[in-house]
């Protein structure tokens, strides 16, 4: 009977991490940056994570709750960031390990959180799934079997 409730209890943390693909923050050029896929992109599957300016490497998840995901994640600034650019803090000066959360607010909206000095702060970003034309066509341009942007 435990083993099924555990059981259970994963299968809903599970549910929490957000669907691999492209995302972007709502407004009025939502449907450009989902085209450029220049705003964030998960893959769970492939453990990696490009947002706000970082190329992450997802080293462990822990679910939190049925709808959040906290990462710990070797994060390192993309070529050319901008002057607007955030920097993820290394996830070994955190207490927890942790420098990345994700809460799934419906299957096509999340919330990102990146650790600033020790703690989550603010409002977070809310990102939403792009497309399937924009998925479909961020895939094909990926080399098959390749992880994404690692």
């Amino acid at each position: 009977m435990e083993a099924r409730r555990k059981s259970e209890q994963d299968r809903a943390l599970k549910q929490a991490d957000p669907r691999d693909g492209v995302y972007a923050t709502a407004g009025a050029d939502f449907d450009d940056r989902c085209a450029k896929f220049n705003d964030t992109i998960v893959a769970f599957a492939g453990k990696s994570i490009t947002t706000a300016s970082n190329i992450c490497k997802i080293e462990n998840t822990r679910g939190q709750l049925p709808d959040t995901v906290r990462i710990g994640a070797a994060c390192r600034m993309q070529p050319a960031s901008g002057s607007e650019a955030i920097s993820v803090q290394d996830k070994a000066s955190t207490p927890d390990h942790e420098n990345l959360m994700f809460k799934k607010i419906d299957e096509k909206t999340v919330i990102l959180w990146i650790i600033d000095n020790g703690h989550f702060t603010g409002d977070g970003r809310k990102l939403s799934y792009c497309s399937d034309q924009v998925q479909r066509a961020y895939a094909g341009q990926r080399p098959a079997g390749k992880q994404t942007r690692n």
